[in-house]
């Protein structure tokens, strides 16, 4: 019973690590709740890598935060511009 209970907490553990549409498109190219491309970014323009964790609102609405403390925003990859704040979904339903 123990070994269930340790492969539940295993296949659950990573629920709340990722979050949905985390990586869709590619590394780093992520998908927000209407299925649109973007990617994030940090202050200085310079892109997320895919491996770098970020907790998207971290900072608040529209401001996330990687695993390095940086605030980072959602950008669209096509024009540059910045999401609405509210377009990606950091918890699960």
């Amino acid at each position: 019973m123990k070994r269930w209970g340790a492969v539940f907490l295993a296949l659950f553990s990573g629920v709340v690590l990722a979050w949905e549409g985390q990586n869709t498109y590619g590394p780093g190219q992520h998908a927000d709740r209407y299925g649109r491309p973007f990617e994030f970014q940090t202050d200085d323009g310079q892109a997320v890598p895919g491996g770098v964790k970020v907790q998207p609102n971290g900072y608040g609405p529209g401001v996330g935060i990687d695993e390095y403390g940086r605030p980072v925003r959602a950008v669209d990859p096509a024009t540059g511009r910045a999401l609405e704040p509210f377009s990606i979904d950091d918890a699960p339903d």
